[in-house]
């Protein structure tokens, strides 16, 4: 087993926190699909993963 390198680590923690966050805009304003839900958390998490890399 090796340790995952620093900058997956940050983007595994942006990733879940907006997942966490969507969820939870979710509970308001739930998601018109399954299929428009699975984009949108997508898209968040490749902005996610672009801007963590600036």
């Amino acid at each position: 087993m090796t340790a995952l390198d620093d900058d997956l680590v940050q983007h595994a923690k942006a990733v879940a926190q907006t997942v966490r966050d969507t969820l939870s805009e979710w509970r308001a304003r739930p998601s018109v699909s399954d299929e428009a839900a699975v984009r949108e958390l997508l898209a968040y998490a490749a902005r996610d993963v672009a801007t963590s890399q600036r």
